[in-house]
C-alpha cells in the first residue's frame, strides 16, 4: 500500500486561513445586527388613522404605518392621547410584508361613546423599536368623536292662518301668520305657498313678538273665469335645525265674470301721501276674448273727491278694446285733507254683458314734514 502524500506546508496555511474566515464571517454579520452593533434605527412612514370622524356612539379606529429596518423589529405600537386627558397604548402587528426590510403594521382600538355635547379627539403617534433597542416615531393623525345630540323637542307651531281668505280678480296681498315656540330657542319661521299650478313659493316670516311671526304674499291677478285657489303651510325651525309645521289654510283669487278686466298696479291702497302731493297708479284694462270676437265698448269711472283719472271727462273714460288687447290709464290720489280718504274705481261694459267690476281705493293725507 502506497503511503498518502503529505500536503505542502503553504497549502496547509491557506486552508487554515479559509476555515477561519468561514467561521468569522457569520459571527461578524450577527454582530452587525446584534446589541450595540447597529448604526441606524428603524424608519416609520405612511402613518395614518381612520376614520377621521365618528358619531357620538364611538367605534373602531384603525392605525396603520409602514416600518422599515435592516435587521429586525422588536415591537410597534400606537400611543393614543385623548383630549379628556386619557392615554393608552395599542399594540400593532404585521399586516402586510412589502419586502425583506419593510412591513405594514396595523392596530386598532375602540373609541368609547361620547356622552358630552362637545366632541372629543384622539391623537395617535406610531412608535417602532428595532432589535437593537433603537426607536423611531411618526404622527398618524387624529380621530374625533362627535358630541351627543342635544336632547330637545322640535319647535311647536300653532294658530297658523292666512287673511284675507278671498281676493278680487285683481289679486293682492295676503298676510300669513303663526305662533312658533321652542324649549330652547326659535331660529326662524317661513311659509310655503302652493300656487294653483302646484308650484311652490317660500315666504319668510318675521318675528313681531317673542313667539308671533308674520309674512306677506302677493297673489297675481286672475284672468281666468274660475277662481284660483292657493294654500299655505307654516314651518318653524329651532336652533339645531329641527322643524315643525302647521297648515295656515287656503285663500282664493276670484275669477273674472267676463272677458273684460281691470287691475290696479300695486293695488288701490295708496298709503300715506303728503298734502299737496300726488301718488299715482297704473290701471290695466284687458280684453281676454278669443281672436275674432267682437270689440267691447266700456268705461272706467272714479268716485271719491281725492281720486282722479287722467284725461277723464266728468270722472269717466270711455273706450273700445279688441280681443286680446290691453289699455292702460293713470289713476292719482291727491289728499284734500288730513286723515283717511276712500273711493272706488268701476269698470263697466256698455252692453252690460258682464257685471261691473268695482275696485276699492284708499289713502291717507299727512302733513308736510316740518
Amino acid at each position: 500500500m502506497r503511503p498518502r502524500p503529505t500536503p505542502h506546508p503553504a497549502l496547509l496555511g491557506a486552508l487554515a486561513l479559509l476555515a477561519a474566515l468561514i467561521l468569522v464571517l457569520p459571527a461578524s454579520a450577527a454582530a452587525a445586527c446584534g446589541e450595540g452593533g447597529e448604526d441606524t434605527g428603524p424608519l416609520v412612514s405612511e402613518a395614518s388613522v381612520s376614520p377621521g370622524n365618528l358619531p357620538w356612539q364611538g367605534g373602531t379606529v384603525v392605525i396603520k404605518a409602514k416600518v422599515e429596518d435592516d435587521c429586525g423589529i422588536q415591537q410597534v405600537y400606537g400611543e393614543v392621547s385623548g383630549t379628556e386627558a386619557n392615554y393608552f397604548a395599542v399594540q400593532m402587528l404585521p399586516f402586510e410584508v412589502l419586502d425583506s426590510n419593510a412591513t405594514i403594521y396595523q392596530g386598532e382600538f375602540m373609541a368609547p361613546p361620547n356622552y358630552q355635547e362637545w366632541s372629543v379627539g384622539y391623537q395617535v403617534t406610531v412608535l417602532a423599536e428595532d432589535t437593537n433597542g433603537a426607536y423611531a416615531e411618526a404622527y398618524a393623525g387624529e380621530t374625533n368623536v362627535e358630541g351627543t345630540p342635544q336632547f330637545d323637542e322640535p319647535p311647536y307651531v300653532s294658530n297658523a292662518g292666512v287673511t284675507p281668505s278671498y281676493l278680487g280678480t285683481e289679486g293682492g296681498w295676503v298676510t300669513i301668520s303663526a305662533d312658533v315656540s321652542d324649549t330652547r330657542s326659535v331660529a326662524g319661521a317661513f311659509a310655503i305657498v302652493t300656487l294653483p299650478d302646484n308650484s311652490q313659493q317660500e315666504v319668510g316670516l318675521e318675528a313681531v313678538s317673542f313667539s308671533h311671526f308674520v309674512g306677506h304674499f302677493k297673489a297675481p291677478a286672475n284672468f281666468n273665469p274660475l277662481a284660483e285657489k292657493y294654500s299655505a303651510q307654516v314651518y318653524g325651525e329651532d336652533d339645531i335645525g329641527q322643524q315643525d309645521s302647521e297648515g295656515a289654510g287656503t285663500f282664493a283669487v276670484a275669477g273674472r265674470p267676463g272677458p273684460l278686466s281691470a287691475v290696479i298696479e300695486r293695488s288701490g291702497a295708496f298709503g300715506n301721501v303728503t298734502l299737496g302731493k300726488t301718488a299715482t297708479r297704473v290701471i290695466t284694462v284687458h280684453n281676454s276674448s278669443t281672436p275674432g270676437s267682437k270689440w267691447i265698448k266700456g268705461s272706467i269711472s272714479i268716485a271719491g273727491p281725492s281720486f282722479l283719472l287722467r284725461n277723464a271727462v266728468g270722472g269717466e273714460i270711455d273706450f273700445a278694446i279688441g280681443p286680446g288687447e290691453t289699455r292702460r290709464y293713470w289713476l292719482g290720489f291727491t289728499p284734500m285733507a288730513l286723515g283717511p280718504a276712500s273711493g272706488s274705481l268701476t269698470l263697466a261694459r256698455a252692453d252690460a254683458g258682464q257685471p261691473n267690476i268695482v275696485l276699492s281705493l284708499s289713502g291717507k293725507g299727512i302733513p308736510p314734514a316740518s
